[in-house]
């Protein structure tokens, strides 16, 4: 448990990321709908959160556009992985000694997959786009949740990895890497599965559920009659794609100009919920959308309210990095 763990810790940032043709096509249609003049970039994912922020905002930077396909790479092998580790799991708990070629066709993918990774994340740290690097801090957050870091998974995977090699080749396996708590992983590993502990998400549960078609408004609400609520929704838009477009030199900006970017993205943020909430109260907000959000967000063991938690996680990090580069500067 403690190593299938540490798989799905390793792929949280691609499924957070995945595409959704079907959503985003709905989406845009309906925005050509209401606007006279459609804001072109809407153009991948709005998927989970009730609102369109983070990484569910649908209008994306190029540079967060060019780390879709190795995000889909990484999200597209996790099945395989699975499927091969269960493989495995059944051949011991059976008494049966795991087949050495199937144990190193499974080693090298760890090991493939963990290069993949680190250059995925390393990638998304040195980007100069704010929502790569916002990528890139929510995975942070999301494994500091878990007792984890980046760092601690691909030793992990790697000294998993070095066990089947040594498996397959009957050899005594490596000792487990320093500071690697393996009795503590088994606690933990019981704890979510006892319901004792928040548990990381579940391929299987996220393969299952169904995935968003619908979107937030069907463009028949009687709210959208109003020429105000139009204009309002419209300007709400622009202003969110003019603040990507933005954040796409995000890395060269000081601390303050970090710190006031990050207060932006906050403003628009709170800009969508409040029109979100207004249809809500009016019973116009798509049931349909909100049922297919929380059954996603359901998936990946995360409620609306702890992904909201975990993206001002994230954000937060980000202001202590500006924070710190305020403080390098000359006095």
């Amino acid at each position: 448990m403690g190593k299938t763990k540490a798989m799905f810790l390793l792929q949280i940032t691609a499924c957070l990321a995945l595409d959704c043709t079907a959503f985003t096509t709905n989406f845009v249609k309906f925005s050509k709908k209401m606007f006279a003049s459609p804001e072109k970039r809407m153009q991948s994912s709005l998927r989970m959160a009730l609102t369109p922020v983070g990484p569910f905002c649908p209008f994306r930077s190029s540079a967060s556009n060019e780390m879709n396909p190795k995000m889909e790479y990484l999200n597209d092998a996790t099945p395989n992985f699975a499927i091969e580790m269960a493989r495995l799991q059944l051949d011991m708990q059976t008494g049966q000694k795991p087949d050495p070629d199937r144990l190193k066709k499974v080693a090298a993918g760890i090991n493939s997959a963990v290069d993949d990774w680190e250059d995925l994340l390393a990638r998304l740290r040195l980007s100069n786009d704010f929502q790569t690097r916002e990528y890139a801090k929510l995975t942070q957050a999301h494994l500091g949740r878990h007792g984890q870091t980046s760092e601690e998974i691909s030793v992990m995977m790697r000294w998993q990895s070095k066990c089947m090699v040594a498996m397959a080749e009957n050899q005594m396996p490596p000792p487990p890497p320093a500071g690697m708590d393996i009795m503590k992983m088994m606690e933990e590993a019981k704890s979510a599965q006892e319901g004792k502990a928040s548990s990381p998400p579940s391929i299987n549960a996220m393969a299952a559920a169904n995935k968003i078609t619908s979107t937030p408004f069907t463009g028949d609400e009687s709210a959208f009659k109003s020429d105000t609520v139009k204009d309002e929704y419209k300007k709400l838009c622009l202003d969110h794609a003019s603040l990507i477009d933005m954040g796409a030199s995000y890395a060269s900006f000081d601390g303050i100009g970090k710190l006031a970017f990050l207060d932006e993205i906050e403003k628009i943020e709170e800009r969508w919920d409040i029109f979100y909430a207004r249809f809500s109260l009016l019973g116009q907000l798509n049931r349909k959308f909100v049922n297919q959000c929380e059954e996603f967000l359901k998936s990946m063991s995360l409620s609306e309210s702890e992904f909201r938690e975990l993206l001002k996680e994230a954000h937060n990090i980000m202001r202590e990095d500006a924070e710190r580069e305020r403080n390098l500067l000359p006095q």
